[in-house]
């Protein structure tokens, strides 16, 4: 038996897992009694959530976000859309791919490659000292 990922886990709770992977994960659930706790966890998160601030997923966007609430033509919604629309959408969209590197990642590597350059600067100068 294959072992069932925690996202396919959080896909479960949330009901987005495909009817063919349900009963696999139930079975796999019935035998990993920490998974089946983890599981137990995220759906009471779930209710609580729900019972707390479900009502506002009806609510009519505020203006700040109404232009964070596009279409697929790219255009804007008219201004009946809702929190739930706008949260639909957001799980629709296709992922993101691979992020760029960011300034932290070049400073790191330029970083990285000063140190081993000095360090083979210090080891060779170390051995013609001990040519000497």
């Amino acid at each position: 038996m294959t072992h069932i990922s925690e996202t396919e886990l959080n896909a479960y709770v949330d009901g987005e897992t495909f009817p063919e992977r349900q009963a696999v994960i139930e079975a796999w659930l019935a035998r990993n009694h920490a998974d089946a706790a983890k599981v137990k966890g995220w759906r009471r998160q779930n209710q609580m959530l729900r019972a707390s601030f479900g009502r506002i997923l009806s609510e009519p966007l505020p203006p700040s976000l109404a232009s964070a609430a596009l279409n697929t033509s790219g255009a804007l919604e008219p201004s009946g859309g809702s929190v739930a629309m706008l949260s639909a959408r957001a799980r629709a969209a296709p992922a993101p791919g691979p992020p760029a590197w960011d300034r932290r990642d070049r400073v790191a590597l330029i970083a990285a490659g000063s140190f081993l350059a000095g360090a083979g600067v210090a080891c060779l100068a170390g051995f013609l000292a001990g040519l000497h």
